[in-house]
């Protein structure tokens, strides 16, 4: 007989968990996905401009916290040719490409190079301007490194997704090419002399240099020459016309040659106005607002991805039902994936099955998605180190198995699952650095942005890890008061 009513409620109790699951998964759908189908009247009005804002004098952050540069003023003038509105959208260099072809924007312009192996996948406007690749080195071994041959067996740097790896390594593969994330880093290890050298566009290397105060020039020749232009995707042929169109008629004009002398003249005029260093106001509103969008989607993440780790972790606590294997499966393919490509895998993925998701959405669903994994092996965990004898113990005093579960169960396992909870917190409050990379200007971002005008990167990555210990050390004290809380109730067999 107790056998019967035993096996009774441990089905209806696994078969509350199964719906739970799924009912989760339905709010978590409908909370990070948008309508589907956009207002295309107001769509097709906007002219949508990818660029990385961190890459100055092309794209950058001016004193008053507006993003201008070089490819800034072309995209503008395109636009206005086009007559269009300008959206200017801000990503990481490695994911831009992919964000075009999947239709988060319509074009970027932001000094990409034409190669052979982006022709396959875009199509290229004309050539906005020529430029070319320049080695430089610290002034100090201006006498002994005179051209790129005589760093073979030592390293150089380039910045990650840029041609100069790729021609490095096939032209050159004596020399050891390190991949930085940007200029600033390499400018860093370049002082530090972790690296003999560095390769980047002239123009960028020089101007950056000489905004930076750093002790480096160029050496030898250029090492080959590059056209920057406009990519499209080959699936909108006639976008491609306008923006060939427009640009033809500003090199007419003159506008390309004026943009061309304002950035990279000699003379003064608007690039000394507008190229003025960042306020503090700026520097503190961009901060703060980025960490803001932390904040966001940590506090969102967290708590969808608890609401779904509590009925997972019960289910991977139960008899191994269909609902088990299938919460196993899911929990170790997101456990053993990294995080980085599972943004990648939503936010350019999502389109091609019809979801449309914003980069907010984006990084809220994944987010949830992965610490939800790690949050129900902890709740697993607490649950199993609860003694059996209490459950038996309940049953005795006539309690049904959901108030054995209340009250009984859950306050010890809760307990004891805490401060590994409070770790996975503490995880995803520094893993929300990664959706920058899908267009989520958080802190980190931000901080970036203004390292790459600025060229003090440890002065404002501390500001940022401080903003982080600050908003995460009552967190840490707050769980430990609960859980002395949970203790002063009586639950110390746990």
């Amino acid at each position: 007989m107790y056998l019967r009513k035993n096996r009774k409620a441990r089905n209806a109790f696994d078969s509350a968990a199964r719906y739970a699951v799924a009912g989760m998964c339905v709010f978590l759908l409908a909370v990070c996905v948008r309508p589907l189908y956009a207002d295309e009247s107001s769509a097709r009005k906007k002219f949508t401009v990818a660029l990385t804002g961190k890459y100055p004098p092309f794209s950058f952050y001016s004193a008053g916290g507006e993003l201008t540069g070089f490819d800034v003023d072309v995209a503008r003038a395109v636009a206005g040719r086009l007559d269009r509105e300008l959206e200017l959208v801000t990503t990481e260099w490695d994911g831009i490409l992919a964000g075009l072809l999947v239709g988060k924007y319509d074009a970027i312009i932001g000094s990409m190079a034409v190669t052979p192996q982006r022709a396959e996948k875009v199509n290229f406007s004309e050539p906005y301007y020529v430029s070319g690749a320049q080695l430089f080195i610290h002034e100090k071994n201006r006498r002994t490194i005179k051209g790129i041959k005589d760093l073979y067996g030592r390293k150089v740097g380039v910045g990650i997704g840029e041609t100069y790896e790729h021609y490095l390594r096939n032209k050159h593969p004596e020399i050891k090419t390190l991949a930085y994330k940007s200029t600033v880093d390499i400018f860093q290890d370049m002082r530090n002399g972790r690296i003999a050298g560095f390769v980047t566009d002239r123009l960028v290397g020089l101007y950056q240099i000489k905004k930076g105060g750093m002790p480096f020039q160029p050496a030898g020749p250029l090492l080959y020459k590059e056209r920057m232009a406009i990519p499209v995707v080959k699936e909108n042929p006639a976008l491609l016309v306008k923006i060939n169109r427009a640009l033809k008629n500003m090199k007419k004009s003159g506008e390309l040659d004026e943009f061309h002398e304002k950035w990279f003249g000699t003379g003064t005029g608007p690039q000394e106005s507008r190229d003025a260093a960042m306020t503090t106001k700026t520097i503190v509103i961009k901060l703060l607002a980025g960490f803001g969008k932390t904040l966001q989607a940590a506090f969102l993440s967290i708590i969808i991805g608890f609401i779904l780790a509590v009925p997972s972790g019960i289910v991977l606590n139960s008899r191994r039902t269909v609902a088990y294997y299938f919460v196993r499966s899911v929990n170790d393919f997101i456990r053993g994936t990294p995080l980085l490509i599972q943004l990648f895998f939503v936010y350019f993925g999502a389109p091609q099955i019809g979801l449309v998701l914003s980069p907010m959405q984006a990084a809220v669903f994944t987010l949830s998605i992965n610490t939800s994994a790690y949050m129900a092996e902890v709740i697993r965990s607490g649950l199993m180190a609860v003694d059996p004898g209490q459950t038996l113990a309940g049953r005795s005093l006539g309690l049904t198995g959901l108030q054995i579960f209340r009250h009984i169960v859950w306050p010890q396992a809760f307990r004891i699952s805490l401060p590994p909870l409070m770790n996975s917190v503490v995880a995803l409050m520094k893993d929300t650095a990664l959706i920058a990379v899908i267009s989520v200007s958080e802190v980190i971002r931000e901080a970036q942005s203004i390292i790459s005008v600025t060229y003090e990167p440890l002065k404002y990555y501390f500001i940022v890890a401080m903003m982080f210990f600050v908003f995460t050390f009552p967190l840490m004290k707050l769980a430990g008061r609960l859980e002395r809380k949970i203790k002063e109730k009586g639950f110390l067999n746990a």
